[in-house]
């Protein structure tokens, strides 16, 4: 049975995206929502937004996950990716430029499902399987290699949500800042947006 804090939670984002579409992303500087849950509620929150977070309110969601995405991005590249990883001196940065070739095909997923539809509703992206970009990246880095190119809805021009589900934990009595899967080493702040 889903924990009615999850669901709780959700209903309030689907709320938030109906009531102030437009608004999203103005105090921030950009358009993205972050919900944190418990790494170990990750299926859970896979069937809550599975349930939830389909077409209504004059909201329809465009639903992304990233493992599959972070795979083929870099299928062909095995061996380079490989070699740059394991030699110090060559792999400077290597983790960084693979967190741009994914935020690219992220970009380019983005636009495609934009594409899809038929501007009877207003957009909103949801990013899931964000624990993909472990170890090599994250969803603060993600975002931030995103951020250089704003995604816009082809039909109005206007910026397009994009809902965050990041499996990790809130740390107390701070605002804005996230452990990724849980991990104290992965202790980030979120990148220019809202917390849920």
């Amino acid at each position: 049975m889903p924990s009615p804090d999850l669901q709780e939670r959700l209903s309030a984002v689907q709320q938030r995206l109906a009531t102030v579409y437009d608004g999203i992303g103005h105090n921030s500087g950009r358009p993205y929502l972050y919900f944190v849950y418990a790494p170990g509620d990750e299926l859970i929150v896979r069937r809550l937004a599975d349930d939830m977070l389909v077409e209504g309110n004059d909201v329809t969601y465009l639903h992304i996950d990233l493992l599959p995405l972070t795979i083929e991005s870099l299928a062909g590249h095995e061996a380079k990716r490989a070699e740059l990883l394991n030699d110090p001196v060559k792999g400077q940065g290597a983790d960084k430029s693979i967190v741009r070739r994914w935020a690219l095909a992220l970009q380019k997923a983005i636009t495609a499902r934009l594409a899809e539809t038929d501007g009877s509703r207003r957009p909103v992206v949801v990013l899931r399987g964000l624990g993909a970009l472990h170890p090599l990246g994250n969803p603060t880095e993600l975002m931030e290699a995103v951020a250089e190119k704003e995604l816009r809805d082809p039909r109005t021009d206007k910026i397009v949500p994009i809902l965050l589900l990041v499996p990790g934990s809130h740390l107390p009595q701070v605002s804005r800042t996230y452990q990724f899967l849980g991990l104290a080493e992965q202790t980030l702040t979120f990148y220019r947006g809202e917390e849920l």
